[in-house]
């Protein structure tokens, strides 16, 4: 069995033996401005449907403090790791948005990797949730918009939106990482369990994420 599948099946039976549930703390690439909170835990394989990239990102809250490791493999001579770390400022509330800043990168790898990893990045991001109004009968869940503004491989300004279809459960997120359109559809077969499908830099990739809280 190769390495890859030996890390991907370790990190699924680490979370299947617990439970709970965790905010969003990443659009596609882009950052958002939510954390994972305290001993929020998560992990997400992409593979990218041509067999020739693979990305592995493992996430861990720490008080106001998520950290962030990535792993860059076929997208290179070497597979390369990324660190990063982001800090909660403000939660969101009724009338304002959730704050966050951050550093993308913190070692300035640069590997040919996707945009917002391949330079070392300082960032800051807020996100908002937009009810969908009671009583108003629709396809879509309550959305969530992100938007940022950063330096290096997140230079200029970034966006995003998140929805739930309600009928069939499938969230969908779409961003524009300062130079590029991605776009995400999941679909959660349990509390901590979502299979994905993304569009990354115009490359098709498959692959799922397992979060939790303790």
């Amino acid at each position: 069995m190769s390495k890859k599948l030996i890390l991907v099946a370790a990190i699924a039976v680490l979370f299947c033996t617990i439970s709970g549930g965790v905010s969003a703390d990443r659009v596609v690439l882009i950052p958002t401005g939510t954390t994972l909170g305290t001993a929020g835990i998560k992990a997400e394989y992409a593979n990218n449907s041509d067999g020739d990239g693979v990305i592995l990102w493992a996430n861990v809250g720490i008080s106001r403090f998520e950290i962030e490791g990535a792993r860059f493999m076929d997208f290179g001579p070497d597979d390369t790791d990324v660190f990063s770390v982001q800090a909660a400022v403000i939660p969101e509330t009724s009338f304002t948005p959730a704050l966050a800043l951050g550093i993308r990168n913190i070692a300035d790898e640069n590997a040919g990797l996707p945009g917002p990893y391949n330079e070392q990045s300082f960032y800051a991001v807020a996100s908002k949730t937009l009810p969908m109004p009671e009583g108003v009968p629709g396809l879509l869940g309550d959305a969530v918009v992100h938007g940022g503004v950063g330096t290096g491989g997140l230079s200029g300004f970034f966006f995003g939106v998140e929805a739930t279809i309600v009928p069939v459960g499938v969230r969908g997120s779409v961003e524009y990482d300062t130079d590029d359109w991605n776009w995400a559809v999941s679909y959660g077969f349990a509390s901590i369990v979502r299979a994905k499908i993304y569009s990354i830099r115009d490359d098709v990739f498959y692959g799922f994420s397992l979060s939790t809280g303790f």
